[in-house]
Order: structure tokens, then C-alpha cells, then sequence
């Protein structure tokens, strides 16, 4: 009896593991197939409205005397926590963005025994304006009675902010077979994945391997991205709390948070950035107009692009980058 009972547990066993699990497998896709998808998830962000937290905690050291103001400033200015309110079109590479600095500005003037001049060097507060090549920033203007400065300049590069419209679609250009990518699944935390692997070389003959986690029931957008040079994790980027929002043409999957890391030769992490999303609007109606910034009477104007001058402005009202230009090129005739 007791054999007999042991070959029906057996019997058992094998039809239940003999059973396949429904929806374990990935479905099977071609690297040409993933392009084509991820070219068409980026034909829907067109113009995006976003209000997120974004908080930044870099743990390098600084190497300097800790009496001196710079390097108090410098020391406060490695942690931040900040609201931003940001429109962008990326058709024109358009885009306006408020900051708020959310901390006790005052407190840490105190703590650090830094004088209140440098109230405004302290802050993160701002409004940028950027149309490229040209950007525009309002600095000052929440953290000190006198007029504040309005400085024209020109782009220094791809500002970071445009990069969050298209959070969690990968870039095509990490397709491409000069990075000879390799497709495999993988599970993390209880999900199936899709692992992207592609390599890299660097002129100085580092390997660097970058990791790519997509997610399926996303679109393939990802949910994780890690670098790794010559064996070693040196930078991740994660997205989380994947949401529905409308483009305007449909739901689509959008993260509501999300995380930059860079890590020190010890596997610790030197430096992470976080963003929260508290709004997500996207395929939003903009016009130039929205991309104007509010200047009161007395604002200087460092114009660094037309005529390399300071220019008071003289009538409050809402400046964009063309109206700053002209106002340089007119002084420039003067």
C-alpha cells in the first residue's frame, strides 16, 4: 500500500510540473521588430506638461577648506530638492522650466554661516527659457527684493529635462549593429523581461556592456539600464510606477518615477538623482507665447549672444528669446 501511494504522489508530481505556465514565455521578437516599435513609440511624444520632485544626493568629497564660502556653498549645492514645472516641444526643441527650490534657503545660510548676498548662488530657484541654440535664464527673482538678472546665452548642450518627454522608450540609436545588441529574457523582481546587451569599446580600449531591461506588457519600454565597464556596475538608470497617460492620440505607459545612479569604484553609490512626477500631461496645445518669461522693470539683461552688453529692462512684460535678441540688436545699432 504504501508503494502504491508513493507512485501516485510521482505520477502526480510529473503531470503537475509536466504542465507549462501560462505566460512565462516572452513573446519572441527580432531586433528589427524592437526597432520598429520603439521608432513609433517616440512618434507620439510631441509636446508634454510635466510638475515633478526631483531630489539629487552626491556623496563625493570635497577636497578643500571648509571656512571658505565657496566651499560651503559647494558643500550645500551637493544636495537639492526642488519642484519643477516644465513644458516642452520637442518638434521646435522648445522648452520652459520653473524651480522651485524647495528648501529652507534662509536655515542653511545660517547653518553655514554663509552671508545672505549669497542667497541667490545658494538657491536652485530659476526660470529657463530654451530655444536652441539659445537659452534664457531669470535668476534671483524669488530670493531678493532688488530686480533680478535675465541672462541670454547660448545652449551648452542638450539640456537633461528634454530627456524625461521619453522616459522609458530607449534611444534607436542603442539598436544599432555596430553595438552588436543580443536579445535574452531575463526575471527580475518576479517579472519576465526582455535584456537588450550590447558592447561597447571606448578609445582607450574599456569594454563597457550596457544592460537594457524592457518590459513586454509596456511596450518594451524599459524598466532598468545598467552600465557596466570592465566588469564593474558604474551607472544604472531605473523607471518605475509605470502609469497610463493620454498623448493625445491614446493611453500610453508613462513613469512616474525616476532613478539616475552613478557608483564608486567600491560598488557604493557616489551619486543619485531621483524624480517623482506629481503631473503628466502629454500632446498639450503650446504656442510661443508659452514659452515667454515675465521680466519686471529694472531686470539687466546680460545679453552674451548679440552684443555682449548689459541692458536694463525698462518696461515689465513677458520676454522670449527673440524679443532678448532684438533688445541686444538694437543696442548693438545704438
Amino acid at each position: 500500500m504504501y508503494i502504491l501511494e508513493r507512485k501516485i504522489v510521482w505520477q502526480l508530481l510529473l503531470l503537475i510540473f509536466a504542465v507549462p505556465v501560462v505566460g512565462a514565455e516572452l513573446p519572441k521578437i527580432t531586433l528589427s521588430e524592437l526597432r520598429q516599435i520603439v521608432t513609433d513609440s517616440r512618434k507620439s511624444a510631441t509636446t508634454a506638461h510635466l510638475v515633478y520632485i526631483e531630489e539629487l544626493n552626491n556623496n563625493r568629497s570635497i577636497d578643500s577648506n571648509e571656512n571658505n564660502i565657496e566651499s560651503k556653498i559647494e558643500k550645500i549645492r551637493k544636495h537639492k530638492r526642488i519642484k519643477v514645472d516644465t513644458i516642452f516641444n520637442c518638434k521646435t526643441k522648445g522648452a520652459k522650466i520653473s524651480i522651485t527650490d524647495l528648501r529652507d534657503i534662509d536655515a542653511l545660510l545660517k547653518e553655514y554661516n554663509i552671508p545672505p548676498v549669497q542667497k541667490s548662488v545658494v538657491s536652485w530657484s530659476r526660470t529657463t527659457v530654451i530655444q536652441q541654440p539659445y537659452e534664457m535664464e531669470l535668476l534671483g527673482i524669488d530670493v531678493s527684493d532688488s530686480p533680478p538678472d535675465l541672462i541670454l546665452s547660448r545652449c551648452s548642450g542638450v539640456n537633461y529635462t528634454f530627456g524625461l518627454i521619453s522616459l522609458g522608450i530607449i534611444r534607436e540609436n542603442l539598436l544599432s549593429e555596430d553595438l552588436t545588441p543580443t536579445l535574452s529574457e531575463i526575471n527580475l523582481d518576479g517579472q519576465s523581461l526582455l535584456r537588450i546587451e550590447l558592447t561597447k569599446k571606448e578609445q582607450n580600449a574599456t569594454k563597457v556592456i550596457i544592460k537594457i531591461d524592457c518590459d513586454p506588457s509596456l511596450g518594451y519600454r524599459f524598466r532598468r539600464i545598467q552600465w557596466n565597464s570592465d566588469g564593474q556596475l558604474i551607472k544604472e538608470t531605473i523607471a518605475d510606477d509605470y502609469r497610463d497617460v493620454n498623448d493625445g492620440n491614446g493611453v500610453v505607459p508613462y513613469p512616474f518615477m525616476y532613478i539616475d545612479r552613478s557608483f564608486d569604484k567600491d560598488g557604493r553609490i557616489s551619486k543619485e538623482t531621483k524624480y517623482v512626477m506629481e503631473k503628466v500631461q502629454m500632446g498639450v496645445d503650446l504656442s510661443a507665447d508659452d514659452f515667454k518669461i515675465f521680466v519686471p522693470v529694472g531686470t539687466s539683461l546680460l545679453d552674451s549672444v548679440v552684443s555682449m552688453t548689459t541692458h536694463k529692462i525698462e518696461q515689465s512684460g513677458y520676454i522670449g528669446i527673440n524679443d532678448a535678441l532684438s533688445i541686444g540688436t538694437k543696442g548693438q545699432l545704438k
